[in-house]
């Protein structure tokens, strides 16, 4: 491990940023601390490339060490509440390869779409322009440090600091039904962080005495919390797969995965467009890594028992979320139920507990956080305009808005799984792995069918962006959106990154992506394999 302090400036300078933003006299001033926080953090981050970097030699760079958990960097481990004499909360965090790419990517989006609330005056309610960005900024806190957090208390903590803002965002400052919609997200969320929190006891009250610990790292390390956690039961069950599925409840919840999925469209559609930014491209990706990171590699036996139902469940996302989305007219509920459908890929991929199906969801979990929130910008863009979303009022807005039509129609094609943009790898890689995964469990024989069925997806999602890129964007002008401004500078500064990474990803993904992230994510899937 590596010592070191950039995380927690990380954590902490939103925090800081947030609380100058309540005391700051000016509304403008409020806007320009809020941003320039965000891009202090972005810039910061950019900093973790030095333990990540693109030079030098390619398998020294994916292959991180013999074990899980050896490789971790700006490492800061702290007790912090005292439980006995041999236990201890800890204040733990740090990055590895799992945890690096989220970091980079909860960065990006939240400078970006802090950047996209500057017009805030033009919103329905204009008013809490201080409370709205300070609780963006807190949120910002919580998302960051559930990715760094190795101590599955703090890590609790700051999954629950991250629901708040969230809840208030949505609420105070969402659409028509905003608080029906904000409640429906706390109440879902909250339902699956008391299940996380049961399993969180359960870990430390079942290790063995003297070995009791909330260290994620040391949970999946150690044989003998291994071995008591294979061998006891609970409440007339066994141990694991009780606990497997509490904490895949927690965090089905969050990616989401049918049937816990029915909270998400209703929290996009009346969320803010940047609050839906943040939700699609970062909020989402915190039910996958939870899975990534505590579910699998502290009860991987449990992974393999549960492989079926979840590689089942993922196939219905892709299949039932695609042709949900196809069936909307509201252009925003339409880019919500493709997030549920790409989702999909990703718990498939996981399901299939291989080197490869692990790479292809990860890639997919980055790729979304690069296509979504940019489809999701592209909305608001829209509606800012023309004032609502309904796709069948709307069409031939290239020759309108040629700048914005030519930016929308990356974004939708990444979305779609172009080859040569982002969304095309990770959905190729899941699908690959899937249709050999019988080659690494011989058990595994339904995992070819899935494989076919699961491509189908593809063909649907082709359908869906297809019709509605034929519908918005092309066609004859209508008369009634002539006069819709071309995209300003501010939102062609704010979807040019977005393109500019789902190129970059899409055409080399070994030489971004796959080369930072690949060490880690076999190191945990060997493990799995011989622990399972």
């Amino acid at each position: 491990m590596i010592e070191g302090n950039l995380l927690n400036f990380l954590i902490f300078i939103p925090v800081i940023g947030a609380v100058l933003c309540l005391i700051a006299p000016d509304k403008r001033l409020v806007k320009i601390i809020a941003v320039a926080t965000t891009a202090i953090v972005m810039l910061l981050s950019f900093k973790l490339f030095q333990h990540f970097a693109w030079w030098g030699d390619h398998t020294a760079l994916s292959v991180f060490g013999t074990d899980y958990g050896q490789k971790l960097y700006e490492v800061t481990q702290k007790d912090w509440i005292r439980l006995s004499e041999k236990s201890a909360i800890q204040y733990f965090v740090g990055v590895d390869g799992l945890s690096f790419p989220l970091v980079l990517l909860t960065t990006v989006v939240s400078f970006l779409a802090c950047l996209a609330s500057w017009n805030i005056e033009t919103w329905k309610i204009n008013k809490g322009i201080r409370g709205y960005f300070a609780l963006f900024l807190l949120l910002e806190t919580g998302m960051i440090g559930v990715f760094v957090a190795l101590d599955f208390f703090l890590f609790y903590i700051f999954w629950e600091v991250m629901l708040l803002p969230m809840y208030f965002l949505i609420g105070v400052w969402g659409g028509p039904r905003k608080e029906y919609a904000a409640i429906k997200f706390f109440i879902y969320t909250l339902a699956g962080s008391v299940l996380m929190l049961v399993a969180m006891l359960a870990f430390y009250f079942y290790a063995p005495a003297g070995l009791r610990t909330f260290n994620l790292i040391e949970m999946a390390g150690n044989p003998q919390i291994q071995e008591a956690f294979g061998g006891a039961t609970f409440l007339g069950w066994k141990f694991a797969p009780a606990m497997f599925v509490m904490l895949y409840i927690g965090f089905a919840i969050k990616i989401p995965v049918f049937p816990f999925h029915t909270w998400l469209p209703d929290a996009h559609v009346e969320a803010p467009t940047p609050i839906s930014m943040i939700l699609a491209g970062i909020l989402l990706k915190m039910g996958a890594y939870g899975l990534m990171r505590i579910s699998y590699p502290i009860l991987p036996a449990a992974g393999q028992w549960a492989a079926y139902g979840l590689a089942v469940l993922g196939l219905i996302n892709i299949i039932y979320g695609a042709l949900c989305a196809m069936a909307q007219t509201d252009f925003k509920r339409l880019v919500a139920y493709s997030s549920i459908s790409h989702m999909g890929y990703v718990l498939l991929g996981l399901a299939i507990m291989t080197p490869a199906g692990w790479q292809g969801a990860m890639f997919q979990v980055i790729a979304h956080g690069i296509s979504s929130p940019m489809c999701f910008f592209l909305v608001g863009v829209i509606y800012e305009r023309a004032h609502h979303r309904e796709i069948n009022r709307l069409g031939g807005l290239w020759l309108t808005m040629p700048v914005y039509g030519s930016l929308a129609t990356l974004g939708f094609f990444a979305s779609l799984g172009l080859p040569g943009l982002c969304g095309f790898i990770g959905e190729f890689w899941v699908l690959i792995a899937t249709f050999s995964a019988q080659a690494t469990w011989d058990w595994m024989t339904w995992a070819r069918p899935m494989a076919v069925i699961a491509a189908f997806g593809v063909v649907l999602t082709a359908g869906y962006i297809l019709w509605m890129l034929q519908r918005v964007y092309l066609g004859k002008r209508r008369e009634e959106y002539a006069g819709l401004a071309e995209a300003t500078p501010r939102e062609i500064f704010i979807l040019t990154p977005f393109a500019v990474l789902a190129v970059a990803l899409g055409v080399l993904p070994d030489q971004t992506l796959f080369r930072f992230m690949n060490g880690t994510l076999t190191q945990i899937t060997e493990m799995l394999a011989r622990l399972s």
